[in-house]
C-alpha cells in the first residue's frame, strides 16, 4: 500500500555557484573582501538576504518571516524623522550580456558588487542596510526575475526608502520598466532609486529624460545583442551544425566536436525495439509495458542517470513510501514498480530478501514511458540522420518563451550524423501518428474561452475548467491536470481559480497595458516610435543603396559575359581562354545574384518589423474601449496565462502573463 510519495527536493532560485580558488594569493584576497565586507554589513538589521549571497558570507540571521507582508496600517508611509535611518536595499544582478560571468567566478563577481555598494553605504551615516537582493545569469529585460520581484515587493509593502544598484542596467534594461517603477511606483511609494555608475537618481528631476535614455540603450544593446546571437545561430544550423545544449534522445553530444551528434548505443537499442513493434501492430501501451520491464529509463531519467543536469521540477516524485501488503514478496513489489529487488535493497539498507506485512519501504521511482515520449522520438527525423533544427522561436528579446514554428520555416539538413532508423521503416512509424491535436469545442460548439492558455507555472501542465453546483446555480473554476497520479507526476498547485474571477483579472490587465500605452508621455512615445521607425528606415535605405551597388556590378558582369561571345565568335579569343573567363564570371554574377536575395530577404524582414510595431499601435486604438473579455480580445494580447501556487508567507498567488505584443 502506498503511503506517500518522496518529491525531488525543491532547487533554490539562485543556486550557489561557489569558484573554489586553488591560488593562495586569491584565497588572500577572497578572504579580506569577506572581511571587510561583514565590516561594512550589521547582520542584526538585516530583514531578508538572498540564498546565494546567505550562503556566500555564512550568515545566521534568518530572514524575518514577515517581511513580505502588507502592514495592517495602510494610512501612511514611514516618513524618516531626524536622526533616523534611510533604509536601504541593495539589488545585484550578473550576467553574461553585463561582461560578469566570462571567467565563470560567480562568487567573485558577487562579492565585488556587493562590496561596491555597501562601501557607498558606508559613506552616509544614516543610511543601514536592511535587504540584499541577488540574481545569477539572468538578462536585465526579463520583468519576471524572482529575486528583483521580491525587491519590488518589499519596497511596494513600506520596508525601505532607497534601492541602491550599480546601475540602472542592473535594476533593469526594460524602458517599460523604467517607466512603470522608477517613474511611477517608486515616487508613489516615497521610494528613492539609485545607480552608481551611470548617476541615476530618482531624487534628481533633472537626470529623468537621461534615465529614460538610458533606459532605451540598454534595450537596444540586448536588442543588438540577441539579433546577432540569433543570426550566427542560423548560420550554423543552415551549415548542418547542432546547436542544442542537450543531445535528442538517441545520441550523444561528439565529445571531439559539440556540434556534431554520435549514436547512443543503449538509446538506439531502445529505438529499435519501439520502431520494431509499433510496424508489427503494438500499441504504445504495450510498446511502454515492455520498455520498462526492459529496464530503459524515459529519456529525462536517462539523462539524470548520465549526470546531465536538467530542470525536473520539484514535483519529480523521487521515491515512495510503502507497506507491505500480506503475501507480498521483494519481487513482486519490484515488479509492481518497475524496479529490480537490488535497488530496493539499497534503498533499503537490506542485506536479505526477506520482508513481512506491515514494513515500510523506500521505493525508487522510475518515470513511466508514454505515449507522447514514444511518438516524440518516433517522429524525429533526427533518427535518420537529418538534423531539424529551428522548430521554436523566441516571441523577442524581451521574452524567453519559446514559440512552435510551422513544420515548413524548420531548417532541415539531411546526412550530418549516422542513423539509428533506415528511412523507409521511419516512414512507416511515423504515419502511424496524427498530427497535432486543435482546440476541440465543446459540446454547444464553442471553443472554451482559456483553451490552450491557462497552464500550471510549477508543473507545465495545462488548467482544466471543472464546475460545482452552489445555490445560486453553477460555479466553474480552473485547476491544475497535474493534480492526478497519472503518469507518474503529481502536481502540488492544487487550489482552483474561480473562472470569473480570472476573466475579471486577464480584463484589467488588459485595460492597465492599454493605460499604459496612452499614459505614457508624449515625448517619450514620440522619441519611442521615431527611433524605432528611423532605424528601420536607415536599415532598409541602407540595404538599398547596398543592392543598387551589387546591380550595377552585376549589369557590368552581364556586358562582360556578352562581349565575352562576341569575342569567341570573331576569334579573338580561343575556345579555352573562353571558358576560363566565363566561369570565373558565372561564379561572380551567381555570389551576387545570392547577395541580392539576402538583401530583399532582410528588406521584407525590415518592413515586416515596422508593419508589427504599426499593427501594435493600431490594437490600442481597437481596444481603447475594451469592456468584455472574448476569444479575439484574448488572443489578441496574450499568448500564455501561467499560475502558480499561492505563497504561504504573503497568501497572494502569482499568475504571469505572456503578452503578444510588448509596449512602451
Amino acid at each position: 500500500m502506498i503511503l506517500d510519495v518522496i518529491k525531488e527536493s525543491e532547487n533554490t532560485n539562485n543556486n550557489t555557484k561557489i569558484k573554489i580558488n586553488n591560488n593562495a594569493n586569491e584565497k588572500n584576497i577572497d578572504k579580506v573582501q569577506l572581511k571587510r565586507i561583514k565590516e561594512l554589513l550589521d547582520e542584526s538589521q538585516l530583514r531578508y538576504v538572498s540564498a546565494n549571497v546567505r550562503h556566500l558570507l555564512g550568515l545566521t540571521k534568518q530572514d524575518d518571516p514577515e517581511c513580505f507582508m502588507k502592514s495592517k496600517d495602510k494610512t501612511a508611509r514611514r516618513a524618516v524623522q531626524v536622526g533616523e535611518k534611510f533604509r536601504v536595499i541593495l539589488y545585484i544582478r550578473l550576467s553574461q550580456e553585463d561582461g560578469d560571468l566570462e571567467d565563470g567566478d560567480v562568487s567573485g563577481s558577487i562579492k565585488n558588487q556587493l562590496l561596491y555598494l555597501l562601501d557607498e553605504c558606508a559613506k552616509r551615516e544614516n543610511w543601514t542596510v536592511v535587504g540584499i537582493f541577488c540574481e545569477e545569469d539572468i538578462s536585465g529585460v526579463d520583468d519576471n526575475r524572482p529575486e528583483w520581484l521580491k525587491s519590488i515587493r518589499f519596497a511596494e509593502i513600506g520596508n525601505t526608502e532607497i534601492v541602491l544598484c550599480k546601475s540602472q542596467s542592473r535594476f533593469t534594461r526594460s524602458l517599460e520598466m523604467v517607466e512603470k517603477y522608477l517613474h511611477k511606483c517608486f515616487p508613489e511609494w516615497n521610494v528613492r532609486f539609485l545607480g552608481l555608475v551611470d548617476n541615476s537618481d530618482t531624487s534628481i528631476e533633472a537626470n529623468k529624460k537621461s534615465r529614460q535614455i538610458n533606459g532605451l540603450v540598454n534595450e537596444w544593446f540586448v536588442e543588438d545583442t540577441s539579433k546577432s546571437t540569433r543570426a550566427t545561430l542560423n548560420s550554423m544550423k543552415r551549415n548542418g551544425q547542432f546547436t542544442g545544449s542537450f543531445a535528442p534522445y538517441g545520441y550523444f553530444i561528439d565529445p571531439k566536436d559539440k556540434h556534431h551528434l554520435i549514436p547512443d548505443p543503449h538509446a538506439r537499442e531502445a529505438i529499435r525495439l519501439m520502431a520494431g513493434m509499433l510496424k508489427h501492430g503494438k500499441s504504445l501501451s504495450q510498446v511502454s509495458e515492455v520498455l520498462m520491464r526492459k529496464g530503459f529509463l524515459t529519456p529525462a531519467d536517462y539523462k539524470t542517470s548520465l549526470g546531465i543536469h536538467i530542470h525536473r521540477g520539484k514535483n519529480r516524485i523521487k521515491s515512495i513510501r510503502y507497506m507491505v501488503d500480506k503475501n507480498e514478496t521483494l519481487k513482486s513489489i519490484a515488479y509492481k514498480f518497475y524496479v529490480t529487488k537490488e535497488e530496493i535493497k539499497i534503498a533499503n539498507n537490506m542485506t536479505t530478501n526477506t520482508i513481512k506485512e506491515g514494513d515500510i519501504l523506500i521505493i525508487p521511482h522510475k518515470q513511466k514511458w508514454t505515449g507522447s515520449m514514444i511518438r516524440t522520438i518516433m517522429t524525429d527525423e533526427t533518427q535518420i540522420g537529418t538534423l531539424v533544427q529551428g522548430k521554436t522561436e523566441r516571441m523577442s528579446f524581451k521574452n524567453h518563451k519559446p514559440v512552435p514554428k510551422s513544420k515548413e520555416d524548420w531548417i532541415r539538413v539531411p546526412h550530418c550524423h549516422e542513423a539509428n532508423l533506415d528511412l523507409e521503416t521511419f516512414k512507416i512509424v511515423s504515419s502511424m501518428f496524427d498530427s497535432y491535436t486543435k482546440n476541440q469545442p465543446q459540446k454547444n460548439g464553442e471553443i472554451p474561452l482559456f483553451s490552450k492558455k491557462v497552464y500550471c507555472s510549477c508543473c507545465g501542465k495545462a488548467f482544466h475548467k471543472n464546475s460545482s453546483k452552489v445555490k445560486s446555480g453553477t460555479k466553474e473554476y480552473l485547476q491544475c491536470r497535474g493534480n492526478s497520479t497519472c503518469e507518474g507526476h503529481i502536481c502540488d498547485n492544487t487550489d482552483s481559480i474561480d473562472l470569473e474571477e480570472l476573466k475579471k483579472y486577464v480584463l484589467e490587465n488588459i485595460k492597465n497595458k492599454i493605460d499604459e500605452y496612452y499614459e505614457l508621455s508624449k515625448v517619450s512615445k514620440e522619441y519611442y516610435l521615431q527611433n524605432t521607425f528611423s532605424n528601420i528606415d536607415n536599415d532598409i535605405e541602407r540595404l538599398e543603396k547596398e543592392k543598387q551597388k551589387i546591380e550595377v556590378e552585376l549589369e557590368k558582369k552581364n556586358n562582360v559575359l556578352v562581349q565575352l561571345y562576341n569575342d569567341k565568335a570573331t576569334g579573338v579569343i580561343s575556345a579555352t581562354e573562353f571558358g576560363i573567363i566565363k566561369n570565373s564570371n558565372t561564379v561572380e554574377i551567381e555570389k551576387m545574384n545570392e547577395k541580392i536575395l539576402n538583401i530583399n530577404s532582410e528588406i521584407a524582414t525590415l518592413k515586416a518589423d515596422k508593419d508589427k510595431q504599426i499593427d501594435k499601435l493600431k490594437l490600442f486604438e481597437k481596444y481603447k474601449d475594451v469592456s468584455e473579455l472574448n476569444k479575439v480580445v484574448l488572443d489578441a494580447f496574450i499568448t500564455r496565462i501561467e499560475i502558480g501556487k499561492i505563497d504561504a508567507q504573503t497568501a497572494e498567488r502569482p499568475i504571469k502573463i505572456e503578452w503578444n505584443l510588448h509596449t512602451y
